[in-house]
């Protein structure tokens, strides 16, 4: 059976990302600003896939002074203290996601006209995946699917588009 997964469902807390992020900039010799803290708060509340330029508007309406670049370089300073994972899914535009996901595995598919990604699991899927490496004489120990599509019906690219 295959569940698929809104962006905020199951979301587990990560109130404690802020303490992580804050003793990887302690590291490296660096403080938690304010703008920092601004662009952590937006990709908390984004859910779970992000993309620069999204953040940067979300954090303008907080403080207009904030910069793409500098949200570029705060998401790669969250990617480097594994708080993120950068994942491309084609197109030229990096999509992060949240990196504690534990053991909660997930593929992807991705509308090509709106550029919608839903996560989803299917078990039987997975199985499938597991008897292909094994009949090629492979143990399957990771890997990541990301399927593209196109939505069923123009009426739902063209809500998405219309945000």
């Amino acid at each position: 059976m295959t569940t698929a997964r809104s962006p905020r469902d199951s979301l587990p807390k990560r109130a404690h990302l802020h303490q992580v992020f804050e003793s990887y900039l302690n590291q490296l010799g660096l403080r938690q600003t304010r703008q920092r803290r601004i662009i952590l708060d937006a990709v908390l509340a984004s859910g779970r896939h992000v993309d620069a330029e999204t953040i940067a508007n979300e954090v303008k309406k907080t403080d207009s002074s904030i910069g793409l670049a500098t949200v570029y370089r705060t998401l790669k300073m969250m990617t480097d203290s594994q708080i993120l994972v950068e994942r491309h899914f084609g197109g030229d535009r990096a999509s992060f996601e949240f990196a504690d996901q534990g053991d909660e595995h997930h593929d992807h598919l991705i509308c090509k006209q709106c550029g919608e990604i839903v996560e989803f699991y299917d078990a039987d899927l997975e199985k499938r995946q597991e008897e292909v490496a094994k009949n090629l004489g492979y143990k399957l120990i990771h890997h990541k699917m990301e399927l593209f599509a196109e939505c069923l019906g123009l009426d739902k690219c063209e809500r998405k588009n219309s945000k």
